[in-house]
């Protein structure tokens, strides 16, 4: 007897394909409702179409049946999806109880590629209501749209939990001591602090610690914070090098452990919270033990959309836990909008690549502390992160922006790492606290290689009110700023930077006047007046002979019969100057400040002339000879063949006696 399939190989009806000859002489069957349906359709020598799903032709050959791509029919018929060529619809994947939740077919269409792809899943223009988490194996799914929105709107928000333990739950060890409710170790030597901890049985839990300050006679001195199983395995942690908070998270980890805290130098510890996390992403990016290992796809042309302002919801969360597995991918043109973080980086999160990826979240990007086998070139290409609290919030990794817009953020890099900025637009809120700088890195390096840098904001006229515009809050950490065009870089203390890292600037430009803060950094082995006493000259004219003039180890009183008063120190060839000081007078008047070049009696102005208001009250003189308007004399820089530079102060206007203090001269 031979059976209907062998029947049907041997006839040739496999072959027959819709629009050819055959199909338009046979009869089409009655309508299909669904894949069921089809299961219980006999065999034609012509496609049959599914509502929702497309056509179908018969197929002999014995590959495996899926259900998607391949149903089985009657009499061991399969029939075969006509047009599915390496890409997936999700209206194949959609099942009737699902409800309202997009994410459910989804779903099924991303591990639907995963077990058979890679495939990429086509999600047109279409909108897609997500109320569930997607997971997605970066090696296995392109999700791909035109225009396509993930909207999680809907989505139910996580569940606020309390804190299992905060840093009032640790008892001090021997070298530690409470003080104004933080806790500080002895720079001599301290115990390590533990803490026992009862954790959930499943979930994952984040561990924050904000260090208010750290030194030592190390180079670097460290505060080590880990979390171990009863037996010593290391579950996570991270190391501290500078003040500031860091933040780690575990997960699927066993109920008893004991957090340690570890100091190395003299640290002061304000704050340390352990709390239970829900899933807070709505897309999570994760590689498996059996995914490849290379090959990463990409997301492409779609809009991941949050509820917006106020959630505690999470866009994407790259983060693979299996050993020689990365959570790597490329973005093409996709935005992040509406949630509390655009993107979390976590563990082996690193070459992940973006180009035309537009972020408008509270955070930006965010790679958390202590992740393992992470951070590796991070790099965004043409992209924009705007409308947040903070661009990057960063524990560690390195970032590479090239030719992004930072827009309208209240800070641009909070955290440690490296972070590169090149040819980018960094158009940020006006600071509106004293310890909210637009940069403040712990340790690592911030460099700003040309581009455009500018503060804006409502209230622009009550001015930046940040200390520094750069806080470098250990000597591990650097930043440099060359060939960038900066406008109203202005800070409460009048430099741009402050604390024992190194900010090194050159070739700064930018509309008139600039507003740039006078000071690189004002920091006493920076000044190029040397160490008090200074350098003081003086001459009854300005083009005059100079003669020495006595300074005081305390406030220098400038008489009344000095009208010309040189303040010198050394400079190379090349360098623009900020200069910085205090004066007052019991008879109010106006003095005239200048930077100048010298060699011997030659004199060179490098800079304006700007006239220093003297009162009876101390007020700061500060400046830059880069706000030199373009047709002054020099051109902001210190000429060749020139060593000494000075602060000119011409008092011929001034009547009587002048006070000066806190001479800075500062090559830019």
């Amino acid at each position: 007897m031979i059976s209907r399939r062998h029947l049907m190989r041997a006839t040739g009806i496999a072959g027959l394909t819709f629009g050819g000859a055959s199909a338009a002489r046979g009869k089409v069957p009655d309508a299909l409702r669904d894949l069921s349906d089809l299961a219980q359709q006999p065999p034609t020598p012509h496609p049959v179409h599914v509502p929702g799903q497309g056509w179908f032709e018969a197929a002999t050959d014995d590959r495996p049946i899926d259900g998607i791509l391949r149903v089985a029919g009657p009499d061991g018929v399969q029939w075969r999806r006509i047009g599915a060529h390496g890409t997936l619809q999700p209206a194949w994947f959609a099942q009737a109880q699902d409800g309202p939740d997009d994410a459910l077919r989804l779903g099924r269409a991303i591990a639907y590629a995963e077990a058979h792809g890679p495939l990429a899943i086509d999600l047109g223009a279409a909108r897609y209501d997500c109320r569930s988490r997607l997971v997605i194996d970066p090696t296995a799914v392109i999700l791909r749209g035109n225009g396509a929105v993930l909207d999680f709107a809907e989505m139910p928000e996580p569940p606020r939990r309390d804190s299992l333990a905060t840093l009032q739950y640790v008892k001090a060890a021997p070298g530690w001591r409470w003080q104004d409710d933080a806790l500080h170790s002895d720079p001599a030597g301290s115990d390590a602090l533990t803490l026992p901890l009862s954790l959930p049985q499943s979930g994952r839990v984040r561990i924050a610690v904000t260090l208010g300050a750290l030194s030592g006679w190390q180079d670097y001195p460290a505060v080590f914070v880990t979390l171990n199983t009863a037996d010593g395995t290391q579950l996570g942690g991270t190391t501290l090098l500078a003040p500031g908070q860091s933040m780690f998270e575990v997960e699927d980890h066993p109920a008893a452990a004991t957090l340690t805290l570890r100091a190395d130098g003299a640290a002061r510890i304000d704050a340390l919270m352990v709390t239970p996390q829900a899933t807070r992403e709505a897309i999570l990016i994760r590689a498996t033990k059996t995914s490849r290992q290379y090959g990463h796809k990409w997301l492409e042309g779609i809009e991941i959309a949050g509820p917006g302002g106020g959630t505690a919801l999470h866009g994407l969360r790259f983060q693979t836990e299996a050993d020689a597995m990365s959570s790597r991918l490329q973005l093409r043109d996709v935005t992040v909008r509406g949630f509390h973080t655009g993107m979390i980086l976590s563990h082996r999160a690193y070459l992940i690549r973006a180009a035309g990826l537009r972020i408008a979240c509270g955070v930006g990007l965010h790679f958390l502390g202590g992740s393992r086998d992470a951070g590796e070139m991070i790099t965004l290409t043409d992209s924009v992160i705007d409308g947040g609290r903070i661009a990057i919030l960063n524990n560690g990794a390195e970032f590479v922006l090239s030719g992004t817009s930072i827009d309208f953020v209240d800070q641009v890099v909070v955290g440690s790492g490296r972070v590169l900025l090149q040819g980018c637009h960094l158009e940020v809120n006006r600071p509106k606290a004293a310890d909210a700088p637009l940069f403040d890195v712990g340790h690592g390096h911030i460099d700003i290689a040309g581009g455009t840098f500018m503060v804006t904001g409502a209230d622009f006229d009550a001015g930046n009110q940040c200390d520094y515009i750069f806080a470098l809050q250990s000597r591990a950490a650097t930043a440099a700023m060359k060939e960038v065009t900066v406008y109203n870089l202005r800070s409460q203390s009048g430099a741009l930077a402050g604390g024992p890292g190194r900010l090194d600037v050159s070739f700064v430009r930018g509309r008139r006047p600039r507003h740039m803060a006078p000071l690189v950094q004002h920091r006493a082995d920076r000044n190029l007046l040397g160490a008090a006493p200074f350098d003081l000259r003086s001459s009854d004219t300005p083009l005059g002979a100079a003669v020495p003039y006595p300074y005081p180890d305390a406030t220098l009183i400038i008489d009344a019969g000095t009208r010309h008063l040189w303040v010198v120190g050394q400079c190379q060839p090349g360098a623009e100057v900020g200069a910085f000081f205090r004066v007052r007078s019991d008879t109010p008047g106006t003095l005239y400040a200048t930077v100048q070049a010298l060699r011997g009696d030659a004199r060179v102005a490098i800079g304006d002339s700007w006239p220093v208001t003297v009162t009876s009250d101390w007020s700061t003189y500060r400046n830059n000879s880069a706000n030199t308007h373009p047709e002054a004399a020099g051109d902001g820089r210190m000429p060749a063949g020139f060593t000494e530079i000075a602060l000119w102060l011409d008092l011929s206007q001034m009547t009587g006696p002048v006070e000066c203090e806190a001479f800075f001269l500062c090559a830019v």
